[in-house]
């Protein structure tokens, strides 16, 4: 269950961390059309399709910008972490 009455920023980060990356990518990638449409709107004074298309475009291309490099960050942090805390074979002794 979602408690709306003590949300807090933090609470909202570690949410949203645990989702999948494609699910992040989703998510982020509905924010920014929100945004996307709202700034081709209000501010380039666009009409509703012209920006809505050109939202939905640059959208795409942030998700799928945003999927690879999470999954890319992920791959790493998984492999330092794998990797052994103590010195390296060859430095032991010396």
């Amino acid at each position: 269950m979602v408690n709306l009455k003590n949300l807090n920023y933090t609470e909202l980060i570690i949410r949203f961390r645990q989702f999948q990356p494609m699910q992040q990518a989703a998510i982020v990638g509905v924010i920014f059309f929100v945004i996307n449409t709202l700034y081709y709107i209000l501010l380039m004074k666009l009409g509703p399709v012209e920006s809505a298309s050109m939202a939905i475009y640059s959208s795409i291309i942030f998700m799928v910008v945003y999927y690879f490099t999470s999954v890319f960050v992920m791959k790493k942090s998984v492999q330092m972490e794998n990797q052994s805390k103590g010195p390296k074979k060859g430095l032991r002794n010396k």
